[in-house]
């Protein structure tokens, strides 16, 4: 039986992968490899919107035929091949870093990968801070806890609120809004404006309805949107009325405004879970 150190085990998983540590490399066929004289690096500032370029290292023997991969968090990024990459809304929150694949007549493709970025920050800084906490009211039969945490998602994505420079941190109780996870036949129990059918905002309480959480709106699922979006996107409504905004329609085709009410349709529109530009 072969027992591998942790060292060895990381190596043989890498060697199984195809992709090497930083600053090593790896050939992929029996040819012999390059040998990496200087490791490849990324430069540029990680941050949503900037562009991150990759320098592809120094090779011995000279490089002919350079391959660029990046990748976030370690997985690659799906179309991400140029040398020069920029940052999106997805890649807030990872670490950066590029796989170069080179190769020159008589030595196989080698592949070394750069070290990582620090972590990518939103494109915009935070202007507006709140706390929020999260409360119950009725039967629940779903977690609270899984509740809170997707809540929390929702408000720290790049794509939602906090691209217009609001943070959302949770507090035990009190804050400057509650979220309220609601049994459907006590939505209205906050306000006679409130349908057990809907979520709804009242005051500082923003209530999501239970049997919209579990199950989303018929609209919704007959479009084949995931439930995970609809979660996103409810939650980015009703916090949305909060920070005071009202209602709004399609404008006439693509995505959604996140204000429109999805959850009865969208018309012209597309579904859509995040807050438009021009709403943030």
């Amino acid at each position: 039986m072969i027992r591998l150190t942790a060292g060895l085990a990381t190596a043989f998983a890498l060697l199984l992968a195809g992709i090497a540590p930083a600053g090593g490399a790896l050939a992929d066929d029996p040819l012999p490899a390059l040998v990496t004289v200087e490791a490849p690096e990324v430069s540029g500032t990680p941050r949503a919107g900037q562009v991150l370029r990759a320098f592809p290292g120094r090779w011995q023997p000279r490089r002919e035929q350079t391959r660029y991969r990046w990748l976030r968090d370690g997985e690659p990024v799906r179309g991400a091949r140029e040398r020069r990459h920029r940052l999106t809304a997805l890649d807030v929150g990872a670490r950066m870093s590029v796989q170069v694949r080179v190769r020159a007549p008589g030595h196989a493709w080698t592949t070394a990968v750069s070290a990582a970025t620090p972590r990518v920050d939103h494109a915009t800084p935070v202007r507006r801070r709140v706390t929020w906490s999260v409360a119950t009211r009725g039967r629940i039969t779903t977690s609270v806890r899984a509740f809170a945490r997707l809540a929390q998602e929702t408000y720290d994505d790049a794509r939602g609120w906090r691209a217009g420079g609001v943070q959302f941190r949770r507090v035990r109780r009190g804050g400057d809004f509650t979220l309220v996870l609601s049994e459907a036949r006590l939505v209205p129990s906050f306000s006679p404006s409130c349908s057990a059918m809907w979520s709804c905002r009242v005051g500082r309480n923003v209530i999501i309805n239970q049997d919209r959480w579990k199950n989303a709106s018929p609209a919704w699922n007959r479009a084949g949107r995931s439930l995970r979006d609809y979660r996103h996107l409810v939650v980015n409504h009703e916090t949305g009325h909060w920070l005071g905004r009202g209602h709004v329609g399609c404008p006439g085709s693509g995505p959604a405004p996140v204000m429109m009410q999805q959850s009865k349709g969208t018309g012209a529109c597309t579904f859509n879970p995040w807050p438009l530009p021009r709403e943030r």
